[in-house]
């Protein structure tokens, strides 16, 4: 359980994810004209972090961190999606590399396409 305690209206919220309690906080904020927009746009707040929550703060970062490292890349993701491969990173010789495919393949599959849909039989 988390608690965010605000002295001047001698509010006590209690949430139970750390995330949901600065979101509650700045909802409550805002609502009662505190603060303009959300607390992560104010300047004006001071914060008193207990050693768990400061804790539970690090603990969630290096999690998302560690994920972020070991996740595959936006460039893996979308060559995988289209059936691309991927060829050693060794230099010199081709041998032992694999060819990308990706299922379009210059200007012959272009022209297909176009006659497909609806385009000029007499393409170039």
């Amino acid at each position: 359980m988390y608690k965010v305690y605000e002295p001047t209206t001698d509010t006590l919220l209690v949430t139970t994810s750390l995330s949901e309690s600065f979101l509650r906080i700045s909802e409550f904020l805002n609502a009662k004209g505190m603060i303009p927009g959300d607390i992560l746009g104010t300047s004006d707040i001071r914060y008193h972090i207990d050693s768990a929550t400061f804790l539970a703060m690090i603990e969630s970062n290096v999690t998302l961190l560690k994920r972020l490292n070991t996740a595959p890349s936006g460039f893996m993701i979308s060559g995988q999606r289209f059936g691309q491969t991927q060829s050693p990173q060794s230099g010199g010789s081709k041998k032992g590399r694999t060819k990308k495919t990706t299922g379009f393949s210059g200007k012959s599959a272009f022209k297909q396409s176009y006659k497909k849909f609806g385009g000029n039989e007499n393409w170039n």
